[in-house]
């Protein structure tokens, strides 16, 4: 990275701050007029949903310069939210991909931690086996203290297993806390399917809405609303298809060798230097420079200055 010469790094920061302060006016401008031109409560639910993610991520990046997981985790975030404002303007049907594709994490998240839920109670269910395999042996004082030695000595050693729901199993007893998993499972079971039925809703509503059926092809077919909407592109292709690709292939590369456990990472000191911060604030500044701009073309908000008047 560059090192800059005694001074010059001021005159680069003053440089930055120039685009940092454009940047807030923009901010301004979309929170004012976002809807106003551009009157699909989609639109303008999107915009403003993207602008507070940017805000949020450029802050941290600003303001954590010791932390370098944070600053290039939330570097490769704004790049790929950056990524995603191109497509929004690019392709009038992205929006749509965009806002439905929640409904598919919820329900895969869900369902990744009902089944990590199911394992760990597998693994109660075992330790309750053993637990009363071994009170069954006790039949004098000297064994009740020997069985209560090992069954300690179960409950620490999953203390030191790798769990999600298992961490009052001791204080509980693994026979009680099977039912607070069990509790879990069944509310968790009954938000998966609320999850579930809202998704169905919107996909009746979608083949209602007049803009979404001129766009995608659902034929009136439920069936077909899931798939039209599906994007099965890798960043790596969305960034190719908005002019990105250079800055994308830069961003992993530099981003990954620092935010993984490889041999880099283990073996190379990870601090940031001076040069390195320097960079990452310039890009994340630039980039969420496109970003906004990009939002505006999206809610086709005007070049216009907003004033606040206090009444």
């Amino acid at each position: 990275m560059f090192n800059y010469a005694p001074g010059l790094d001021r005159y680069v920061e003053q440089r930055r701050k120039k685009v940092v302060d454009g940047n807030q006016e923009t901010i301004e401008q979309i929170r004012t007029l976002a809807g106003l031109f551009n009157n699909k409560p989609l639109v303008k639910e999107l915009t403003l949903s993207i602008l507070d993610s940017l805000s949020r991520c450029f802050n941290e990046i600003e303001s954590q310069h010791n932390s370098t997981l944070l600053m290039i985790s939330n570097l490769r975030f704004l790049f790929e939210t950056c990524i995603t404002t191109r497509i929004l303007v690019a392709e009038e049907s992205f929006k749509y991909k965009l806002r439905y594709s929640i409904y598919k994490h919820q329900l895969e998240k869900s369902k990744s931690l009902e089944e990590y839920a199911l394992k760990d109670l597998r693994r109660l269910e075992k330790l309750s086996a053993e637990e009363v395999a071994l009170e069954q042996q006790a039949s004098s004082p000297d064994q009740f203290m020997e069985t209560k030695i090992a069954i300690d000595k179960l409950y620490d050693d999953l203390d030191k297993e790798i769990s999600i729901f298992l961490d009052m199993a001791e204080f509980n007893g693994a026979g009680f806390h099977k039912t607070y998993i069990n509790s879990f499972l069944s509310q968790h079971q009954e938000r998966e399917e609320q999850i579930a039925n809202e998704w169905l809703e919107v996909k009746k509503s979608l083949l209602e809405d007049g803009e979404a059926t001129s766009l995608f092809d659902f034929r009136g077919q439920l069936s077909r609303v899931e798939k039209e909407l599906k994007d099965t592109r890798s960043w790596k292709v969305k960034a190719e298809g908005v002019g990105l690709l250079e800055m994308y292939n830069f961003i992993y590369d530099y981003t990954s060798s620092l935010l993984h456990s490889t041999s880099y990472s283990l073996l190379v000191p990870n601090q940031l230097e001076e040069g390195e911060k320097l960079m990452i604030l310039g890009l994340a500044t630039r980039i969420k420079r496109d970003a906004l701009t990009n939002l505006c073309k999206f809610s086709n908000i005007p070049n216009m200055k907003v004033i606040h008047v206090e009444s």
